[in-house]
This record gives C-alpha cells, sequence and structure tokens, in this order.
C-alpha cells in the first residue's frame, strides 16, 4: 500500500479490516467489479457461482505463480503454475501415484493423533498450549517431513523456510524487489537440502516408504518427468505450498469457535465420542468464517465474459488480474443456505478451503484428514479457553500479515 496516494490507502485498509461487509456489499450491488488503475485492469469476483466459473476454466484464467516458481527452482515451472497442458496433468498424475488418496486415513491420521498426542503430553501439567508454533507447525512439519522423505535440519528451519516462500508465492502477485532479494538466499537453501537428500537417498535404497523413495522407483523405470532435478523441484513445491496450510487455518478456526461457546461445546463432545465426521463438520464450518485466503489471484488471458447470459454479465480483458474471492463466495447466500449462520449440516460443495477445480490443493485428502485430528486433540483438553491477555488473541506475522505466530489457549 506503500505506492498508494493516502485516501486510497486508508479506504483499502478499512475495506480489509470490513472485508465480509464489503464482499456482502459488492456480491449485492457489484458482483462483479471491474476497474482500471495504473494501465492495468483488475478484477473482484464475489459470487459462489462466478468464482467457480473462474476457478473451472484454468487456461483463460491461469494461475499467477509461474515467475515466483521460476525464482525459487532455479528457472523452472511445476505442476502448481502450469496451465491444463498435458504435462501438468502427467506431473500431477505421478504425483499422486506417490501419494495416493488412501494413506490419507491409512497413515496420515494415525500419525497425526500420535504426534499431537505426542504434543499435548509435554505441556499437559502445564495447563497451555501454543494452537500456532508449538503444536501446529511442530506436528505438521514432522508429518510432511517424514511422509515426503523430507525432514530438514530442524523443524523450525524447515517451517520457517516453507512459511517465506508460501508468503512470496502467495500473498501478493505483484514483482516486489524486496521480496524477492528475500526469498533467493531462501529458495537456494532449501535447493541445497533437497539435492544433498536426493544424493543421499540414492546411496540408501529401499529402506523408506515415502514419496522420495517412490519417486525414485518410477526414475528407475524410466517415468518421464522424474530426472533428479524435476524430483527436487516438485518436493520443495509440496514443501512450500503443503506445510504451512494446517498451522495457518487451525489457530484461525479456534479464534472463531473460542468466541462460540455453544458450539464449541458441542464440538467437545463430538470429539470425546471419537466422532470424526462432526469434528470435521464443526472444523471446516468454522474455518469458512476465517479461511486460508479470502481470495485466489489468477491472470485472464483472453478477453472473457463472466456469467454470460445473467444480467451481472461482465467482460473481463485479457491482462486483467482477477481475484476470485473464495471467502466471499462461501457466503453466498444464493447458493449457500443462512450464510451468516454456524451450521454442520453443508455439503462439502460449500466449501473452497482448499480452492476449486484444476489447482484445487494437491494435499486436499491429507488435510481434510489432519487438520480435523490436531483439532479433535484440542477439543478433547477440559476447561478450553483463551489464555488472558494478549497471548489468548491470535497475532500475525510481520512480513506477509497470513500467518498465525501464537494463539494459546489454557485448559484443566
Amino acid at each position: 500500500m506503500s505506492d498508494m496516494p493516502g485516501l486510497a490507502a486508508r479506504l483499502l485498509a478499512l475495506g480489509m479490516r470490513h472485508m465480509d461487509l464489503v464482499f456482502r456489499i459488492l456480491r449485492n450491488t457489484l458482483p462483479i467489479l471491474v476497474v482500471r488503475r495504473g494501465g492495468r485492469h483488475y478484477a473482484l469476483i464475489t459470487r459462489y457461482d462466478d468464482v467457480q466459473e473462474v476457478l473451472s476454466r484454468p487456461n483463460t484464467f491461469n494461475v499467477v505463480y509461474a515467475p515466483k516458481i521460476a525464482v525459487i527452482m532455479e528457472g523452472d515451472n511445476i505442476f502448481l503454475g502450469m496451465r491444463d497442458e498435458e504435462r501438468q496433468r502427467r506431473d500431477k498424475a505421478t504425483l499422486r501415484l506417490a501419494a495416493p488418496q488412501a494413506e490419507a486415513m491409512a497413515r496420515v491420521k494415525p500419525e497425526t493423533r500420535r504426534l499431537a498426542e505426542e504434543v499435548i503430553g509435554r505441556v499437559r501439567e502445564r495447563g497451555r498450549l501454543d494452537l500456532a508454533m508449538e503444536l501446529t507447525q511442530e506436528v505438521t512439519t514432522r508429518l510432511f517431513g517424514a511422509y515426503f522423505g523430507t525432514p530438514g535440519r530442524s523443524v523450525e528451519e524447515i517451517s520457517e523456510q516453507a512459511r517465506r516462500l508460501f508468503g512470496y508465492m502467495f500473498a501478493s502477485p505483484g514483482n516486489d524487489p524486496a521480496r524477492q532479494a528475500r526469498a533467493e538466499p531462501v529458495a537456494a537453501a532449501l535447493r541445497r537440502d533437497i539435492e544433498e537428500t536426493i544424493r543421499a537417498r540414492k546411496q540408501d535404497r529401499g529402506r523408506h516408504d515415502d514419496m522420495l523413495e517412490r519417486c525414485l522407483r518410477f526414475q528407475d523405470i524410466g517415468l518421464p518427468g522424474l530426472s533428479d532435478r524435476e524430483i527436487r523441484n516438485n518436493l520443495i513445491g509440496l514443501i512450500v505450498g503443503a506445510m504451512p496450510q494446517a498451522p495457518m487455518l487451525i489457530p484461525q478456526l479456534f479464534d472463531r469457535l473460542l468466541d462460540r461457546p455453544r458450539e464449541l461445546a458441542e464440538a467437545q463432545a463430538a470429539a470425546r465420542a471419537d466422532d470424526d465426521a462432526a469434528v470435521a463438520r464443526y472444523v471446516f464450518e468454522a474455518a469458512r468464517f476465517w479461511p486460508l485466503a479470502p481470495w485466489l489471484y489468477r491472470q485472464c488471458e483472453e478477453t472473457y465474459r463472466l456469467a454470460g447470459g445473467t444480467l451481472r454479465s461482465r467482460v473481463i480483458p485479457r491482462g486483467t488480474l482477477v481475484l476470485a474471492a473464495t471467502r466471499s463466495a462461501m457466503f453466498d447466500g444464493r447458493r449457500v443456505p443462512r450464510p451468516r449462520a454456524f451450521r454442520t449440516d453443508r455439503p462439502d460443495h460449500a466449501y473452497m478451503h482448499f480452492g476449486y477445480g484444476l489447482h484445487e490443493c494437491f494435499g486436499i485428502h491429507m488435510n481434510k484428514v489432519m487438520v480435523p485430528e490436531i483439532c479433535k486433540a484440542v477439543l478433547r483438553l477440559p476447561g478450553l479457553r483463551r489464555a488472558p491477555g494478549p497471548e489468548g488473541r491470535i497475532r500475525m506475522d510481520d512480513e506477509f500479515g497470513i500467518f498465525p505466530m501464537n494463539l494459546t489457549v489454557e485448559f484443566g
């Protein structure tokens, strides 16, 4: 905002503080808002149907991550930054073979439970727990590190690398030279670590069962897209894309749930009854009130009429930066009944926590299991409540403003 005139910057800050009200107004007045500033068009899309339309057309509304990925991967790209094309489908399918959906229940779920109980066991007598760095960061970083085959030097180091590069890729679509300068040495260090891990693993084959070992097996039989460099790139993409998500989402959803005594008590009862399906419904409904991101960025590659055949239809010019507001879509009463109410009977399609369409989160099946499992361990704690003072209020990181760094609860 530093390059904006003072009034524009203040208006933007005000809009961010009252985002849901702004979205509600726009959904009912200007659901496809197109503006021109500084020689470029920008579009904010707020209705459920229109957000889905944007995210369902990846070659018209392309992802904007490729230039950032090129910085991180020494000029290369990965499927996360590609259009709907043969290589994108091939690489994603290969990694799906290395991380089959069934393992979310068979492997990720029990290991998440074990790790969460281990962390909580260490603080049980203390009666205080930071849901961000102390619990969720440790559980997810250790879990994914083991599953990917990239444990890193320490939980703190690899999770910090993942956060910094996630923020660089996703926090804004612009080309901020200062942010790039800060990201480059982090990316270089992560590349060196993963390259060393691959070299070491190739001298120690057959004693692991993780994504890296499976990729090396596929390399052995000659599957395309699996050179050492391509394996490195995809593992970095998984680390950067996956590791920060649960540590972002879980403190945010608890921040909302802790202010709803009735729903919190119901969620706790479900957790103590070991009703995983009910816990998941409470968790993802709470997350709807503070989701991972308010919008997903897309680049319009060709002039396109959005919501064609309707009165709200608008032409999106080629080159427009599009903000598909998933947060707004999840509160659109045209498709989400009683959107301002907390309801646990919503169908899965009401939620867009992990995106939609071709670029839906690769780890969605793991997240749908892992996030409720970590939350269940917390919900089982007796007398769960916010810690008094600032520690009991969520604190975000200073650089990007999207990573919860602390939310402490007390129990017992």
